[in-house]
């Protein structure tokens, strides 16, 4: 009968320990402090006579008594108290009592239950026991709302208690805010000084007169209806080190001009983002570009931007108000597909082609060689292009497509800083040890006359060249690289004039 006492006593006991952590945390969220001190003492009471009436009917009445009921009613309350307080400060091994508490507080209080409250103001307003499951909270204000870690939250932004805060003070200063949600936050005249907002959503949220200073905005996502107007910031930091501290301020050797943010981030709403994950072809997209544009000119297509995040390329189009951005995005992206193999198999005949020629090359070695002899051009003053072969006057040489790509990936950049300057320094080497270009007067000659020669070719890397200049050339050291794209941008723009 001891063994069987003892056993329900435990489990009777750890029912009484969540029982009373639950009431304990009820009563703070119903009465405060005053409310919880009160439950504090009645669980006293109660598992005092209950475990002692368990113990007379289940054992002896005096082994009960002082044995069970003095001993195990002590630890019993001791340790629901000790989890409601976690549970009232948010601990989230208990996040369930919490739940629970909650939910028991907010019957019979104000319910906005899948509400769409956009644009609304609740500030200073009291919101214990308010259900806010699911409403739509599109830039809704809570400055110096009070009770909100007393309502219910799920399925909007102020589940997360970091936002909460940001949300009711509108002090986020040197905030870590990482990956946050914050899709439709209401952030106006917020101090957000260099907080961290790397990767975080800030859809639809509305930064009016925040400050913005030395925020860390590395593969942020923004929208068109992400709001920048009059909001204070002289710089912005691009990426974040592997220590997680902010690196590549922008601008890097200035400030901001007066508008000059909104400028460059406030997206604008007829815009086409298209996203490829397994390489881009330059080529490719700008003929989908030129054939829209000849096929449906009302399109109103314009290059607006290429960047690359990490192993993605995103590439963005403005295009005419009144269409539908889904309905260009599907079409550039179908013209996209359909050229890019119409060019492969461009590829596979010519190489098909150089396959018979090269069987004949032998008969035909002698012709071959005064051909390419007079297929030589002048490229720049100290190099020459037969072919696909670039040649200097001492004789060095590389293949132009092996370079091209080379520059055109060191021109798109990347989110690994240090990986484009080992990448940099890498090919500078190359042009060295293959004695084509030694120096580094030949190198920005011979590096600027592919940049021109590819923009030539593809309208789409022209402008974003001249759409990007000041971004490339800020994620560039100072080197031969960047002399001769800052060259080749500057005759660009001549040309334009």
């Amino acid at each position: 009968m001891v063994v069987i006492a003892l056993t329900f006593s435990i489990i009777f006991a750890y029912l009484e320990i969540f029982i009373i952590a639950l009431l304990i945390t009820l009563n703070f969220f119903l009465c405060g402090k005053l409310g919880a001190l009160f439950t504090f003492f009645l669980p006293t009471i109660i598992v005092t006579i209950v475990l002692s009436q368990l113990s007379k009917f289940l054992s002896d009445p005096y082994y009960g008594e002082s044995i069970v009921s003095l001993v195990a009613a002590l630890p019993i309350l001791l340790s629901g108290t000790f989890i409601a307080r976690k549970t009232v400060k948010g601990n989230l091994s208990f996040y369930w009592i919490r739940h629970r508490a909650i939910f028991l507080a907010a019957v019979g209080g104000t319910s906005f239950y899948k509400a769409n409250l956009s644009n609304a103001c609740f500030d200073t307003a009291d919101l214990k026991h308010t259900d806010f499951r699911e409403a739509n909270l599109t830039r809704t204000s809570f400055y110096n709302a009070v009770g909100l870690d007393f309502a219910r939250l799920q399925g909007t932004i102020l589940e997360n208690p970091h936002v909460r805060q940001l949300l009711i003070t509108r002090n986020g200063y040197s905030n870590n805010l990482i990956g946050t949600n914050l899709c439709g936050a209401n952030l106006r005249g917020a101090d957000l000084r260099e907080a961290i907002l790397a990767r975080a959503d800030v859809t639809q949220a509305d930064f009016n007169g925040a400050k913005l200073t030395g925020i860390c905005i590395q593969d942020w996502n923004i929208n068109s209806e992400t709001i920048f107007t009059n909001i204070q910031c002289d710089y912005v930091y691009r990426k974040l080190d592997e220590n997680g501290n902010p690196t590549d301020r922008f601008p890097s050797d200035r400030n901001f001009e007066p508008g000059e943010f909104e400028s460059l981030y406030q997206e604008i709403g007829n815009v086409a983002e298209l996203i490829f994950k397994e390489g881009f072809n330059w080529r490719a997209f700008a003929f989908s570009i030129e054939k829209l544009q000849v096929e449906d000119e009302g399109l109103d297509l314009q290059l607006k931007g290429i960047e690359k995040r990490g192993d993605l390329w995103v590439v963005k189009v403005t295009h005419n108000e009144d269409i539908p951005t889904a309905q260009v995005e599907q079409q550039l992206k179908a013209n996209y597909e359909n050229l890019q193999r119409q060019l492969a198999n461009k590829e596979q005949q010519i190489n098909y082609l150089l396959g018979i020629a090269s069987n004949q090359a032998v008969s035909l070695k002698d012709q071959a060689e005064s051909i390419k002899e007079l297929s030589k051009k002048p490229f720049g003053n100290n190099f020459t292009i037969t072919g696909s072969t670039i040649t200097n006057l001492a004789g060095g040489q590389i293949e132009y497509a092996e370079a091209a790509d080379q520059i055109r990936s060191l021109v798109a950049g990347g989110s690994n800083l240090q990986q484009m300057t080992s990448v940099a320094q890498t090919f500078l080497e190359q042009l060295q040890n293959q004695n084509i270009a030694t120096s580094p007067d030949t190198q920005v000659e011979l590096i600027q006359q592919i940049i021109l020669s590819e923009a030539q070719k593809d309208k789409v890397f022209e402008q974003f060249l001249l759409q990007q200049d000041q971004q490339i050339l800020d994620t560039m050291d100072d080197n031969a690289i960047a002399s001769a794209i800052q060259a080749a941008i500057a005759q660009l723009k001549a040309g334009q004039k």
